[in-house]
């Protein structure tokens, strides 16, 4: 994994605004007057939205299909699905829209339910004109019923109503409020270990309030929050989270990171990741020299065989020190964000499923190399509302691994990058 970076820069290239990140907002549900289906196994399309979990939907094959009807054209946002056995496997599938019921573009490509609860997962897309709404399904991860597609309840989504309210949570350390029943976390002299998770539904939450690490803080177990802690990271990471599910790591400050090899803020590997409001300026100390220095880091490998998908990362502040002129002994970031999935990088072994679904929003990202951000295989990853205020050759490097990634148009690029690297979006990205 270690790397040595060279870069020249070029010519500054400018775009719109930053856009910053709401509360969370509502939609209402929209009538559905009918359902149907490319074919089913007795268990019928009308079976999806008659308001019972106990009976399902159910087609196999690569492709099949079931299409709500919504009456007449109007604006969708979202759809929420409840998956037959959703609780013990992962269906993938596809969303699509149309007018008339012959066009169709996609919004959701190749999604994927989280595979832990029979209850309906909401899953939102840019808001479109359409009367019909069309599922496309690949299968599920079952090793006995892969081929097979099933639902057993839908509800469709109008658009999303603008917050009410400010956000509450901002960036740094206190930007988030300590729930009831969160441990406590006090100073500590060593490498913090977290051993205890909690469920999906209620996660278990570490909060220093303010209070700081010193050796960083490994996580080995699902379902956890660590937030408000200052970490003097005294090694290669500042946090690790390793082969977890639904993990978020928000409002900490993280410094003190040190060689040699890989140098990461946060390093992390499983699903449902969530990486919020957390500060790393000039995070790295000492001369790094050849060693690779990264705010955020993830692979597929045999040691870490997880591809990650459904992360979100949102909010973060990560700068520094200026480094133009690229002088391997100045500890800047050599990228800010780097993803390589199976088979890529030079790793192997891991899972072959791939990693898909991720955001990308709301950041302030600052000096690199090359790029800014590499995506080496994730799929359907947004872009959206970041500000790019440190100096590269190019914003963005996509490889040919990854599909349907975006780079929207309100994006704040400064003029210390030589090229965004790929092609721009018009319009925001999704909330």
């Amino acid at each position: 994994m270690r790397r040595i970076l060279t870069a020249a820069l070029g010519a500054c290239v400018a775009l719109g605004s930053v856009v910053l990140l709401g509360q969370s907002a509502t939609a209402a549900t929209l009538p559905i007057t009918a359902a149907t289906a490319s074919s089913h196994d007795g268990n019928v399309p009308a079976n999806a939205i008659d308001g019972n979990l106990s009976t399902r939907w159910s087609g196999a094959g690569d492709g099949v299909w079931i299409r709500f009807d919504l009456g007449s054209v109007t604006t969708v946002g979202a759809i929420s699905l409840a998956w037959y056995d959703g609780n013990t496997r992962r269906a993938t599938f596809d969303v699509q829209l149309s007018q008339d019921g012959a066009a169709w573009s996609t919004v959701l490509s190749r999604a994927t339910s989280s595979g832990t609860t029979l209850s309906p997962e909401a899953y939102d897309f840019a808001d479109g004109l359409a009367r019909y709404v069309r599922v496309v399904g690949y299968g599920n991860s079952s090793s006995d019923s892969a081929k097979w597609t099933s639902i057993t309840e839908a509800t469709v989504s109008g658009p999303t109503a603008p917050p009410t309210t400010p956000p509450t949570q901002t960036l740094g350390v206190g930007g988030v409020a300590t729930p009831a029943g969160a441990i406590l976390v006090a100073n500590q002299s060593s490498k913090y270990t977290i051993n205890s998770g909690g469920t999906a539904t209620a996660p278990k939450v570490y909060d220093c309030q303010g209070n700081t690490i010193r050796g960083g803080v490994l996580i080995n177990v699902d379902h956890v929050v660590i937030q408000n802690c200052r970490v003097d990271a005294q090694q290669q990471y500042g946090i690790y989270s390793d082969n977890n599910t639904n993990v978020t790591i928000q409002n900490n400050d993280i410094k003190g990171v040190r060689g040699p090899g890989d140098l990461n803020a946060i390093t992390f590997f499983g699903n449902g990741h969530k990486i919020l409001y957390n500060t790393a300026i000039n995070f790295v100390t000492g001369d790094p020299g050849d060693s690779h220095t990264d705010f955020i880091q993830t692979w597929v490998s045999s040691s870490h065989p997880t591809a990650s998908d459904d992360v979100q990362i949102r909010g973060n502040k990560a700068v520094g020190p200026a480094n133009p002129g690229r002088d391997n002994s100045i500890p800047s970031i050599h990228q800010w964000l780097m993803v390589e999935d199976y088979g890529r990088g030079g790793n192997s072994g891991g899972n072959t499923d791939g990693m898909r679904n991720w955001i990308v929003a709301d950041n302030e990202i600052g000096d690199s190399w090359n790029q800014a951000i590499k995506l080496d295989g994730p799929d359907n990853v947004s872009i959206t509302r970041n500000k790019f205020v440190g100096s590269s050759t190019r914003v963005m490097e996509v490889t040919s691994a990854s599909t349907g990634v975006k780079f929207y148009s309100d994006n704040q690029v400064g003029s210390g990058y030589g090229s965004i690297g790929m092609s721009v979006t018009a319009g925001a990205g999704p909330a």
